[in-house]
This record gives structure tokens, C-alpha cells and sequence, in this order.
């Protein structure tokens, strides 16, 4: 009774799960159709709602389709309700503001990127496909920063598929404390630093980790079992992936094949290992490979074909234009996998601009730290993003998987330790990812290395290990997860304090609003030489001022050159996305209010 009761949760949380993700894909395709004719967000809703249900019904009949239809109701209702708790806080980035808000705003207006060129070139060059899903949101809430309530469903959702995969993939090893320890992984890898950092934020970058982990945990349990709801998670999620951040044409070929090798390694039967392999390519890997080529060209033609056809490049602007105002002092010229090694077994420190003259990486030995790095993550932390002890849990898991792993040779459960070997397989395969990613020194960019560390860890469960070897796995488990825990931690203090400053900003202007006018200026920003389509490379100045518009603050741009002479201002400030601004000191303007 309690098994068959474990398999009908197993079974609604998988159903629910992937219909969010497949709904979200198919609002997104009907996007593209829809944009030309203006349709209002609702119907494109209920359409996508729709044909959800009709997916679920054939999957599984009625019971599917009730429960996917609770899972989208419920999906909604959460994105409500955290849109709402949250609209009196300000989003705590910078590009956000220079760019993102910008695209969610003009695209919930009405602006078809198919048609017709952005003003702003990061808009127009860069994937839009998750600013699509966002406007929806923010069109039906009229809440202006309510696209930022998206990121949280989707971890909540991922964090559900994950709990649900250990709870099966480890009931016979835990069978005490198994739904507490399910959760606590789940946690771990949602709780990535990256993603409580970007928690408030319309960055692509945790939600670019939340969408990958689903794929992975996807790919996972088509491998254990095989299973038709998981291969249709895997297209949903490849299809969101690749609209979501150009770096995702990288990221999702080589994580589908790490689903490849781990089914190589825990699927070993009498057959060749080459039939094998034909046969998973044939099976699965052309239809990955043809819905990416589509979720690209067709989908994702803007900005990916258009780049092409306006400037050449796939990716535009040029990366190295774009990092070379970012690439620390002492990592500019060093291979990649060095970077990645400064990057993670570097001290955890703050990030400042202009971006590098002010600051290197600063190397420590794995599990130092001093107290000043639980403060200094945030949105974009250049230097050790991932947390002060993230090095000391990469060191222990890798170690205590190979120390235990080289013990138990003898292991007579062996489908146990295929299982930890492909998982392991899977995690090293995400590692060398990160390691050979252009900027893997930028924790926000590499993701995917705090679930690798994750995966190594959670592949000792399945290594049976005796005598003093169970004790050194013990004790490197242990540290690994406390390491793990305290990053964490840092990362929520540190999200914690650029919200505290960010509403520390903000308040100030909002009690200036008794003025008539406040001026705003752009610190210049040369990142990047302006096309002839895009005139502007970020619209941090109209953002705020439409912002502080809804408080009844006054906000006029004047230009791109602050009036350092603070003494020609009465009060004056910074806001996110390089924004200054002053109330000029004009005795006869300052209000009654103001003098007193």
C-alpha cells in the first residue's frame, strides 16, 4: 500500500512538473504566431492551457489532464501571490534596468521583434524568448516588476522535480528520513548562490540554471527508467533553454550528452556498446538534435538568424568587446580552465566598477574564509560567486567519490553503483563544461559547476564502502554538505544586503518627491560601437524615471555627464545601472516640506 501510495505521488508530481514546463514552451511557440496580429495575452493563455491538456490527456487520460491542469492553476496562483508580496521592492540589478525591463515593458506593449528592429542593442541581440514569458505576467498584472515572479515558480517547481527524483533514486538506501533528506538536496541545488542572488532580479542567468537543472533531472529519469513524460521535460526545457541565453547553444549539446553517457554507463547490457549507442541516437538524440536546430532558427529567429542576416555573427555584440571592461587583472591572458580554477579557489570579494582596475582574484587555501565574504555576494559577483567554502565542497565530493569509488571495486551491487558511476560520469561532464566555458571564471556564468558538485555528492550514496573507507566518506560528506550549507548562507546574506541597499537608494529619491524635478545622468558607458539599427545601449534613465513616476517623483534625464561638485546639488544619489542623480541646490525651488 505504501508503494503503490509513493507511486501515484511519484506520478502527479511528474505529470504536474512537465506540464508546467511543456505549457511554458507552448505559450512561448504561440508567441511567435500571435505577434503579428496583437492577440491579447489571455487567449495566447488559454490557448497554450489548452493544448497542454490535450498533450496530458493522451499521455495519461483524465487523471493527466486534472492534474496538469492543477499544476498550471497552481503555477499561477504562486506567481501571483509572490508578484504581490513583492511589488513594493526594487529589483536590486544593473542590467535590468539597462536593458531587461525594457524588453519585458515594450514587448507586454505590443512590440513584434519579428517585425521591426530594438532601439536598444542588447535587446535587439539577444535571446528573447524568457523576456516573452515575463511580459505576459507583467501585462496581466500591470505590476511593472512583476516578470521577476517567474523565476521563483520555476524554482519551486524544479525544486519539486528534484525532491521527487532522490526521494526514488534513493528509497532504497535512505528508507529512514528519506522525504528530509530528498528535500534537503533539492534545496542545495536550488539554492545556489547564483540563483538567491538574482532572486528579485530580471537576470537570465539563474533562470538559464533553474530551466537546465529541470533538463537534467529529466534526462536523469529517462535513463533510470524510461519515460515518456521525462523525454517530453527534456523538449520543453532544450526549447526554453536556447530562447533563454544564446549561452544555452553551448550548454544544451553538451548536457544532452551527458544524459547520453550516463545512459552508456547505467544501462550496460549484453549488446555492444556501440549498437547501444546507435540506438539511443536514433531513439533520442535525433529528436533532441532537431527540436534545438528548431528552437534556434524557427523560435529563437530573432535574434539568431537576424544577427546573421544584420551583422554577420551569431552572437552580437562581439563577447570579447563586451568582456574585455570585465576580465579581472591577473586571469586576461591564462587558458580557461585556469580561470575557472582563480574563479572558484579565489576569496570571495566585492564587485565594483569600473571592472578590472580596481581589482583581481585573490587565491585561498579551500575552506578559509574571513567574515567579510558572507556580505559581499550579489547579482553579478565577479569574484568567488559561488560562496567562500563552494571550493572546499568541490574538493570533498570529487575526493570522497574517487577514494570510495577505488575501494569498492568489489561492490556486489552493482546496479547501485552503475547508478553512482553514471551520475558521476553526468557531474564530471558538467565540470569540464564549466571548465571550458570562455568566461568560466564569472560564477553567474558557469552555473552548472554548484549542480556538478552536487551530483558527486549525491553519487557516494550509491558507492557501499567499509571500515576506516566509510569513515573518510563520512567525514568528507559531511564536510562537503556543511560547505555547502554556509555558501549558501552567504548567499543569502548577501542577497539580503543589496536588497537592503537597494531600498536604502530608492528611498532617497522617493523622498525627494516633493521637488519639481529631479535630474538624472548616465555614467558613459563605451562598452560597445552603436549600430545603425540600435541607438541606445541602455535605458537605465527612462526605467527609473518610469518607476518613480508610479510614487509621484519627477525624474527628467539631463544627460551623460554628472555634476561631480556635489556642492551644486541639494541631495543627490546613485541608483542601479549607473544612474546619478541630483536635485539641483536652487533655494527658491526646495519645498516647504524639504526645508523643514
Amino acid at each position: 500500500m505504501q508503494q503503490e501510495s509513493s507511486q501515484l505521488t511519484t506520478r502527479f508530481f511528474n505529470v504536474g512538473v512537465s506540464s508546467i514546463f511543456l505549457f511554458l514552451a507552448i505559450l512561448l511557440i504561440i508567441s511567435r504566431m500571435t505577434m503579428w496580429e496583437n492577440v491579447p495575452p489571455a487567449v495566447d493563455i488559454i490557448i497554450a492551457s489548452i493544448l497542454t491538456l490535450i498533450v496530458a490527456y493522451f499521455h495519461g487520460g483524465l487523471l493527466s489532464v486534472k492534474t496538469a491542469l492543477i499544476s498550471i492553476l497552481l503555477f499561477f496562483l504562486f506567481i501571483l501571490l509572490w508578484s504581490y508580496a513583492t511589488s513594493p521592492l526594487y529589483s536590486p540589478g544593473d542590467d535590468e534596468y539597462a536593458y531587461h525591463l525594457t524588453a519585458i515593458w515594450d514587448l507586454a506593449d505590443g512590440w513584434n521583434p519579428l517585425v521591426s528592429p530594438h532601439n536598444n542593442i542588447w535587446v535587439d541581440s539577444y535571446p528573447n524568448g524568457y523576456w516573452v514569458l515575463q511580459s505576459y505576467i507583467v501585462a496581466l498584472t500591470g505590476n511593472l516588476l512583476s516578470g521577476q515572479s517567474l523565476m521563483v515558480s520555476l524554482m519551486v517547481t524544479a525544486a519539486i522535480l528534484i525532491f521527487d527524483f532522490f526521494r526514488v533514486q534513493l528509497s532504497s538506501i535512505f528508507p529512514k528520513h528519506l522525504n528530509l533528506i530528498s528535500l534537503i538536496l533539492a534545496g542545495i541545488i536550488v539554492g545556489n548562490p547564483i540563483v538567491l542572488t538574482q532572486i528579485l532580479t530580471h537576470y537570465t542567468d539563474a533562470p538559464l540554471y533553474i530551466m537546465g537543472c529541470a533538463l537534467v533531472i529529466f534526462l536523469m529519469s529517462d535513463v533510470l527508467k524510461s519515460d515518456g513524460l521525462a523525454r517530453l521535460g527534456v523538449v520543453s526545457c532544450i526549447i526554453l533553454l536556447i530562447n533563454t541565453k544564446t549561452a544555452a547553444l553551448y550548454y544544451v549539446p553538451v548536457i544532452v550528452f551527458g544524459g547520453f553517457l550516463m545512459d552508456l554507463i547505467v544501462n550496460k547490457s549484453d549488446r555492444s556498446l556501440i549498437n547501444h549507442a546507435l540506438s539511443w541516437i536514433l531513439s533520442k538524440g535525433t529528436i533532441y538534435g532537431a527540436i534545438s536546430i528548431l528552437a534556434a532558427i524557427v523560435i529563437g529567429y530573432k535574434p539568431y538568424i537576424t544577427n546573421l542576416q544584420d551583422h554577420l555573427a551569431l552572437l552580437y555584440p562581439a563577447v570579447d568587446e563586451i568582456m574585455r571592461y570585465n576580465i579581472p587583472n591577473n586571469v586576461q591572458n591564462v587558458p580557461t580552465p585556469m580561470k575557472f580554477f582563480y574563479g572558484v579557489f579565489s576569496e570571495t570579494g566585492p564587485t565594483r566598477w569600473p571592472f578590472p582596475y580596481d581589482s583581481q582574484f585573490y587565491l585561498k587555501i579551500p575552506g578559509t574564509f574571513n567574515f567579510d565574504e558572507f556580505k559581499y555576494l550579489r547579482f553579478d559577483t565577479r569574484r568567488g560567486g559561488f560562496g567562500p567554502f563552494f571550493s572546499l565542497a568541490l574538493l570533498t565530493s570529487i575526493i570522497a567519490y574517487i577514494s570510495c569509488r577505488i575501494a569498492c571495486t568489489s561492490n556486489t551491487r552493482i546496479s547501485k553503483q552503475n547508478k553512482g558511476d553514471g551520475l558521476a560520469a553526468f557531474a564530471a561532464i558538467l565540470l569540464v563544461m564549466s571548465m571550458f566555458f570562455p568566461e568560466s571564471w564569472w560564477a553567474r556564468y558557469i552555473p552548472f559547476a554548484w549542480l556538478s558538485v552536487v551530483l558527486f555528492f549525491v553519487a557516494t550514496f550509491f558507492l557501499k564502502c567499509q571500515g576506516l573507507t566509510l569513515v573518510f566518506l563520512r567525514a568528507l560528506q559531511l564536510l562537503a554538505l556543511l560547505s555547502f550549507l554556509l555558501s549558501i548562507l552567504a548567499g543569502l546574506t548577501g542577497a539580503a544586503r543589496q536588497l537592503v541597499r537597494v531600498e536604502r537608494y530608492t528611498s532617497a529619491v522617493e523622498a525627494m518627491k516633493d521637488f519639481p524635478e529631479i535630474e538624472m545622468y548616465a555614467y558613459g558607458n563605451n562598452r560597445i560601437t552603436l549600430d545603425d539599427q540600435s541607438k541606445s545601449i541602455s535605458d537605465a534613465a527612462q526605467v527609473w524615471s518610469k518607476l518613480f513616476s508610479r510614487k509621484g517623483v519627477n525624474m527628467r534625464f539631463t544627460g551623460e555627464e554628472p555634476p561631480w561638485k556635489l556642492d551644486g546639488c541639494y541631495s543627490a544619489g546613485w541608483l542601479e545601472g549607473l544612474i546619478f542623480w541630483c536635485v539641483p541646490a536652487t533655494v527658491d525651488k526646495i519645498p516647504p516640506k524639504a526645508k523643514e
